[in-house]
């Protein structure tokens, strides 16, 4: 009699925990809140952007912002993306990102996302190397000002890749860089950044300017 008891028992809460988990996948699914995982987050910030079918190249903390902030550098064939996600009450809740379309053919593809919150913002530049001729990058940011109806620029940070901010998927090089300061105290200043193509021996192939990416206030 015992026995019964205790069985009816467990079948009776594995019937509620089974309930519990199909109404858990209701909830994602129709209001997309309550993931449980941060790839899920990920996804839908990519679903957003028309990218489907993604890898996983990298993923960074960034308490910084949040305690549990996560940045994921993704790819596909045609595309590399940044996207960002952090925990809520709610579960895990999808941020923002910026898909890089690869399918141009240009040596390098790179953009910069930066991300704020209070007085605290980080700059990053990600993007990927399709010309084997390119071994390292190196990004120029410069404060950009108008004197006598002309442009005058200087550089007030310089930084190269390093050894980790190189990464490898499916035969593709990927890099993920962070600014060490991302603060910017001219105010009456331009910020631009440009990438900077250097080959084996520290030679400047080419430089551009980074015209892709998205700012982001949290």
């Amino acid at each position: 009699m015992k026995k019964n008891v205790l069985f009816s028992r467990r079948r009776t809460a594995l019937r509620r925990i089974l309930r519990t988990l199909v109404c858990l996948l209701l909830v994602q699914h129709i209001l997309g809140v309550g993931l449980l995982l941060p790839r899920q987050a990920i996804r839908q910030v990519e679903q957003r952007s028309g990218v489907t079918g993604t890898r996983v190249v990298a993923r960074r903390w960034m308490p910084k912002l949040y305690a549990t902030h996560l940045l994921y550098l993704t790819e596909n064939e045609a595309a590399t993306q940044l996207c960002d996600t952090h925990w809520t009450i709610f579960g895990w809740e999808g941020g923002f990102g910026w898909t890089l379309d690869c399918t141009t053919g240009e040596p390098l593809y790179i953009a910069e996302r930066s991300m704020s919150r209070s007085d605290e913002t980080l700059w990053y530049y990600y993007g990927r190397v399709d010309n084997v001729r390119i071994a390292d990058i190196s990004v120029s940011v410069q404060a950009e000002e108008f004197a006598d109806g002309k442009s005058v620029s200087r550089e007030v940070d310089r930084f190269t890749a390093a050894k980790g901010d190189w990464l490898t998927k499916e035969g593709r090089r990927y890099f993920l860089l962070r600014q060490a300061d991302g603060t910017w105290p001219y105010e009456q200043e331009r910020r631009r950044a440009f990438a900077v193509a250097l080959d084996a021996e520290g030679k400047e192939l080419f430089r551009q300017e980074i015209e892709q990416g998205t700012f982001s206030y949290y």
